[in-house]
């Protein structure tokens, strides 16, 4: 096992402002508004609810009037901070999680979303990897290993993925966050959860999934 740290960032753009990502195992999801993405082998606008993966150093602009962007990166655990810096930009670091990773297996970069109807539950369940969460909207009650606590919009959180969880949704408002995890690669196009009690498997379940991406990386 190897360690790393799995970063979430969130970044504000004014209109027609820029930043110059350095090369990074990265994946920038777009909350609102609307940003150009480029690397070196491709050019894309960004909208609410798209994201965007690169491993290559990446240039990212505010359109229209501005964006707002949620940014993961997988670094080493001495990689220093990668807050943003420069006038029409806001931009802070959200979480800093270490997480450890069998890099003997290859791994893939996923983003999905996550999303529960009024009063949703996901019953108490493992996952076979490691993720960072950030709650777009709505709140959860989160009842992990002995800690209960709730989540609002724009917390960020970190699921070591052998820890069971239960999930409480808002009965007021629908809930949902974004994640990405770090998968076995035998997993591609697959779910990596596990439900702990044998009663649960057969349970409707009320959370929706929609995926994103998932990339190859090198580690």
């Amino acid at each position: 096992m190897s360690k790393f740290r799995l970063r979430i960032y969130q970044d504000h753009f004014t209109e027609e402002v820029s930043a110059q990502l350095p090369a990074e195992r990265r994946v920038l999801y777009c909350v609102a508004g609307c940003a150009e993405i480029q690397d070196a082998e491709k050019t894309e606008t960004v909208k609410g609810d798209d994201a965007w993966f690169s491993a290559k150093a990446t240039t990212v602009r505010g359109k229209d009037e501005g964006a707002c962007v949620w940014r993961w990166e997988l670094v080493t655990p001495d990689a220093p901070s990668g807050e943003l810096k420069g006038e029409g930009i806001i931009s802070r670091l959200a979480g800093d999680y270490e997480i450890e990773v069998d890099t003997s297996i290859k791994r893939l970069m996923r983003l999905d979303r996550v999303s529960f109807p009024l009063g949703g539950e996901a019953l108490t369940h493992i996952h076979a990897a490691a993720g960072v969460r950030c709650l777009l909207e709505g709140n959860l009650l989160l009842d992990s290993v002995g800690h209960r606590y709730r989540v609002w919009p724009g917390d960020p959180w970190l699921e070591h993925g052998p820890d069971s969880v239960y999930a409480k949704a808002s009965e007021h408002q629908l809930s949902s966050f974004v994640r990405v995890m770090i998968v076995p690669e035998q997993y591609k196009g697959r779910s990596t959860i596990t439900y702990v009690n044998a009663d649960d498997l057969e349970k409707p379940k009320s959370q929706s999934y929609k995926r994103y991406l998932e990339e190859p990386i090198s580690l």
